[in-house]
């Protein structure tokens, strides 16, 4: 059999547009090119000499393809891409490698979205690495087997492309067997993505190929003999081959024609054509093949040959023969060079048989230490899990749940369904975890419940935890909490886990709000920890202290207690449990007005989230706003919102962070931006902290539209309702609105009151913030300029610039009911250079009518602001990211150095390429290298 490798022809336009936009990439304007086609139209050569000619280019390029066998396995059509397997050695795979075989999965996450979202931001940080230092390309083929972990972060990966140095190439089958390949595929045209449909090939473009094969174009009779082959390569190439290899077509007077032998009965299909070729090959080689495209064309010689149970040197010259015939490729593992060649050899073994291989293939590359997720793959297309199969289930099971949940909880269904007693209960109880971390709460509960009916005591403590873990995450806190006190009183539960469980329910108690029996079972994880040594149980127990103890208003000794359990807890609790303990050390050091050390703290709590997949991520992300809303980095808030809103949201954060940014888009005059947000507060009665922002947003629009009567109506419930995991001792923010409103509707009796409740929170020793808050509100009842003045300064001291901004227009408003104009000017003129480095536009207009109120005017100055464009545009955050970019540093590498998430780096390139107008990177480089000279 003759060497026949593929030819393109007849691609020319296509190369032209894949030309252009890799130069594009290179030069710092990535984007996508989709290739879609039937079934051997050439989508895959066309995308190797694609890859080449980026090569050429200088770019940095990973190609791979989707399996048919590997749908359920998240991420397999990425690892394809980037090369990820036992044969890879880049140092830069080495930790994305080690999440996809989860390593230590169970010590950070608590469900498989926790996982695979942590395997996300790996992949995209390490774009965003390779990016900086050449043009990357990721060209996936088979794009219609892809599995849905894989195009979540494709989908990802185009989020910000135009400004990268990144070329996404994909291809796929013009018909979509799954609806969600077909939904990328269209969300990413409407993205812009470039779509090459791949017709078939023109007459000439059929001579050039036949040219190829053959040494010279076809006659007359080949040429009507080919027209049957509708154009397609793939059915061209083969059936010109078997043409020659039935010796069927000579070459004569400089063209190829068919001879006197061509027989009149070809097959007038391609799966035909193929068919007929495969029937030449040797038996021995057939065999091998079939065996091979059952078990899904990627096993090496070695495990064909023992799957086969024939020598490795038979195989290996079998399959050499179908490599010199253009039907596989060479390297480590036998590729078909075409899935249809795959499929029609498979087509060829009856079901049963090809049950039969699946198992033993699992059974040999179970002998052979393969990966968990090849055996899973053939195991799973088995008929059965045997014997042998279960012990080998039993003893990976941890590392398949946290690998491919989904095939854990059918392989381990499958081999309990069985009724065989060997390790039942061991297969349980990791059937439970399975389901737990693939999402399906309520099956994991009833099987959990099941379970204990007949547990031994070895596994009662795992179950308990397991069924604690169900109920909680669902939301039923009170079954959890019932489960709990079940497990505590079992005989077989440990001390250990008996802490640990007290541990669980006390953060129970805190959602529920029930602070005094938290506190009970705080005490409780804390005498059992004391009693054990066990690290876990007294963090535990010291984390859920450090929230009571700090919303009941002992900020600095709640801040003590979550240092302990910082230190103890570390990145979480083995096993199934995920706590956050850097993050509630952030909470304290805001409630303590030591913003920086928080954003430090808040920076490692973001960082482990992600790379965990850790259901504290949003909340992160609005502790981080909230730190940047009082320091006045108002940009950056808004960014840290976007981020949270973007990422998994368990806790329920969404509508905290949205309230939020309404409140900076209210202080910055943007009110059309938050019509949602005052059509909902207008039809709603207020019930409580988690709608706290919405409803100051919404009471500042009011004080505007309607009066300061209605709006202090409005806002009052915020400070009069402040209770649970929302008291006074947050919430008091609000309190320089609720006095300013108070004041100008005359209702002094209520300002009083807020005074004295405010005395009463903060105790004999307020943070600077709550301090500020006493003397202003205290100034405006009164009227002490002298007071208003020193709360300017504490509001300063505590870093938060707009209340810095409130106790000097207040300041100016007082002298100049005091007759004092020029003081007065002097002070709102210092209120509104605040509020412009804000661009509080809605503050500096009520700022100027309550001065003008007073019977004072500022003259001519009006306000400058900031440009919308060009250099001056920038925050001072976006400078430092651009400075950073011209030095050639990744957005990991920018968010490492800056204490932000990758998500909010890239949102801030963005940013600064729209105020700039350019749209590269590169061009980036070259004005922030001016611009820095400049200066």
């Amino acid at each position: 059999m003759t060497v026949v490798m593929p030819v393109l022809a007849g691609r020319d336009a296509e190369l032209a547009r894949l030309d252009a936009a890799a130069r594009a990439a290179a030069a710092g304007q990535g984007g996508m090119v989709l290739i879609v086609g039937e079934s051997g139209i050439g989508k895959t050569t066309l995308l190797d000499v694609a890859a080449d000619r980026c090569r050429d280019l200088g770019m940095r390029v990973h190609q791979g393809a989707a399996e048919e066998l590997e749908q359920e396995i998240p991420f397999a059509t990425l690892a394809a891409c980037l090369g990820i397997g036992p044969a890879s050695t880049d140092p830069d795979l080495a930790p994305l490698s080690g999440l996809l075989r989860g390593e230590d999965v169970f010590v950070h996450g608590v469900a498989a979205a926790d996982h695979e979202y942590a395997i996300g931001e790996a992949v995209l940080a390490l774009a965003d690495t390779w990016t900086t230092t050449r043009p990357l390309v990721l060209i996936v083929d088979d794009l219609q087997w892809a599995d849905t972990a894989s195009l979540h972060v494709l989908d990802r990966l185009t989020e910000g492309l135009a400004s990268m140095p990144l070329l996404l190439i994909l291809a796929k089958r013009a018909a979509d067997r799954r609806g969600e390949v077909a939904a990328f595929w269209y969300c990413l045209r409407d993205r812009g993505a470039a779509q090459l449909r791949l017709a078939s090939l023109s007459d000439d473009a059929v001579a050039d190929q036949v040219t190829a094969l053959l040494g010279a174009p076809p006659g007359p009779r080949l040429r009507g003999l080919l027209d049957g082959a509708a154009g397609n390569p793939l059915y061209i190439r083969e059936l010109v081959t078997a043409l020659r290899d039935d010796q069927s077509v000579h070459v004569a007077d400089g063209c190829a024609e068919l001879g006197d032998r061509a027989s009149g009965d070809l097959p007038g299909s391609l799966v035909g054509v193929i068919g007929r070729r495969l029937d030449a090959l040797p038996g021995s080689t057939r065999d091998a093949l079939r065996t091979a495209a059952v078990l899904g064309g990627s096993l090496s010689a070695a495990e064909l040959a023992e799957v086969l149970d024939r020598p490795a040197e038979d195989i290996a010259a079998a399959l050499g023969i179908a490599a010199r015939g253009g039907l596989i490729t060479t390297g480590p593992r036998t590729r078909f060079r075409h899935a249809l060649i795959c499929e029609v050899l498979a087509a060829q073994v009856p079901a049963t048989v090809r049950a039969a291989l699946h198992l033993r293939g699992a059974r040999v590359l179970a002998r052979r230490g393969a990966s968990v997720t090849r055996v899973a793959e053939q195991l799973a297309q088995g008929a059965t899990v045997d014997p042998a199969m279960r012990d080998w289930l039993a003893e990976h099971a941890r590392t398949l749940i946290a690998r491919a949940s989904g095939r854990a909880v059918l392989l381990l269904r499958r081999a309990l369904s069985t009724g065989d007693p060997a390790r039942a209960d061991e297969l349980r109880l990791h059937l439970v975890r399975a389901l737990l971390w693939h999402g399906e709460l309520d099956a994991a509960e009833a099987n959990a419940r099941q379970a204990l009916t007949a547990a031994p005591a070895a596994d009662r403590a795992s179950l308990y935890w397991l069924l604690v873990q169900a109920c909680y995450r669902q939301g039923r806190l009170d079954d959890a909490l019932a489960v709990v006190q079940t497990a505590v009183a079992d005989p077989d539960v440990g001390e250990v886990r008996r802490g640990r469980l007290h541990g669980i329910a006390a953060v129970a108690r805190m959602f529920q709000v029930r602070f005094d029996d938290a506190a009970e079972q705080a005490r409780r994880a804390l005498d059992s920890g004391a009693a054990t040594g066990d690290e876990h149980t007294l963090g535990l127990g010291e984390l859920a202290m450090a929230a009571v103890t700090t919303i009941g208003g002992d900020v600095p000794g709640g801040l003590a207690l979550a240092c302990r359990a910082q230190r103890r807890l570390g990145q979480g609790v083995l096993p199934d449990l995920q706590v956050d303990p850097d993050a509630t050390v952030a909470y304290c050091l805001i409630g303590l007005d030591r913003l920086a050390e928080a954003d430090e703290a808040l920076a490692v709590a973001a960082e482990r989230n992600r790379r965990t997949g850790g259901a504290y991520l949003a909340f992160t992300h609005r502790l981080r706003a909230a730190v940047r809303f009082f320091d006045g980095r108002w940009d950056d808030a808004l960014l840290e919102i976007q981020t949270g809103l973007e990422t998994a949201d368990p806790l329920g954060e969404a509508g905290r962070l949205r309230g939020l940014a309404d409140v900076i888009r209210v202080h910055r005059g943007r009110w059309a931006e938050v019509g949602a947000t005052l059509s909902e507060q207008a039809e709603s009665v207020y019930t409580g902290g988690d709608q706290s922002y919405a409803r100051w947003a919404y009471a500042l629009t009011r004080e505007a539209s309607a009066g300061a009567a209605e709006a202090l109506r409005l806002l009052l419930p915020v400070w009069e309702q402040a209770d649970g995991i929302f008291p006074r001792r947050v919430v008091y923010r609000i309190c320089p609105d609720l006095a300013r409103m108070a004041a100008a509707c005359g209702e002094r009796e209520r300002l009083a009151r807020l005074v004295a409740e405010l005395d009463e929170v903060a105790g004999e020793e307020p943070c600077p913030s709550l301090g500020a808050t006493v003397r202003l509100c205290r100034a405006l009842t009164e009227d002490d300029v002298a007071s208003m003045l020193a709360a300017a300064e504490s509001y300063a001291q505590a870093g938060w610039r707009l209340w810095e901004g409130y106790a000097y227009e207040n300041a100016g408003v007082l002298l100049a009911r005091a007759g004092q104009a020029g003081p007065a000017r002097q002070q709102v003129d210092r209120a509104l250079a605040i509020y412009e480095r804000l661009d509080a536009e809605w503050d500096a207009g009520r700022a100027g009518a309550r001065l003008r109120e007073a019977g004072v005017r500022r003259g001519v100055k009006g306000r400058r602001g900031r440009p919308r464009h060009g250099w001056a545009a920038l925050t001072e955050t976006e400078r430092r990211v651009a400075l950073m970019v011209a030095e050639g540093m990744s957005n990991p590498e920018v968010a490492a150095q800056m204490f932000l998430s990758r998500r909010t780096v890239q949102s801030h390139v963005s940013s600064i390429l729209a105020k700039l107008e350019i749209s590269s990177r590169v061009e980036l480089a070259v004005l922030a290298t001016r611009e820095a000279a400049l200066d």
